[in-house]
């Protein structure tokens, strides 16, 4: 008997490395993050917080060794239910980490479906995994990035005073410049209706 590996089973070892792969990519970060959590909360939120984590971290591992997708949402919303111990017991007044909770939510979430996807994939041209991957990184700085904003410009209204004013009187003009731009563009648009 030969001991050349076969075609078949050279795929099926590089299909297994990618499921381990993304799989352990998407329990580190849920685990990192479930860790993250329990060191952030108050001592009030710890126990919940280390426990749902724990949990979360666990059922992801099991979605993972058992190939099914459907269970990630339950171990998504185990995750934020973490964080939302965090939000309800210590109650910070704006929290910024919201951002960074909603990026590795989405990223975990992505992985987890793309090692399950990659179970089942056939035939895919090179590269394919490693695109979509990069790909989830982009959306994930993105949703960052997004979140950070949206974060600076609560804080920003909920503040007031002179940033906001800045930010009032801005607007206003910007305003009135698109105003007096509309006007001149319609004026424009009737003289030259009348010369036709």
């Amino acid at each position: 008997p030969s001991t050349r590996p076969t075609l078949t089973t050279v795929g099926t070892r590089i299909i297994l490395i990618r499921v381990l792969t993304l799989g352990a990519g998407s329990v580190a970060l849920a685990a990192g993050l479930a860790g993250w959590l329990a060191l952030v909360a108050g001592p009030d939120a710890f126990r919940p917080v280390a426990g749902i984590g724990a949990v979360a971290v666990t059922g992801l591992a099991v979605t993972l060794a058992v190939g099914k997708a459907a269970p990630v949402a339950g171990v998504l919303v185990l995750l934020g239910a973490a964080y939302t111990v965090i939000l309800a017991v210590d109650d910070p007044p704006l929290d910024a980490r919201a951002a960074i909770v909603g990026a590795a939510l989405l990223a975990i979430g992505e992985l987890t479906y793309l090692s399950v996807g990659a179970r089942s994939a056939v035939t895919e041209e090179a590269g394919a995994v490693a695109r979509r991957v990069g790909t989830v990184a982009v959306v994930v700085l993105l949703a960052l990035s997004f979140g950070g904003v949206l974060i600076a410009l609560v804080d920003l209204f909920r503040t007031g005073g002179l940033a906001i004013e800045v930010v009032g009187a801005a607007a206003a003009v910007g305003a009135v410049g698109l105003l007096a731009r509309a006007a001149r563009e319609a004026r424009a648009g009737n003289e030259r209706d009348r010369t036709e």
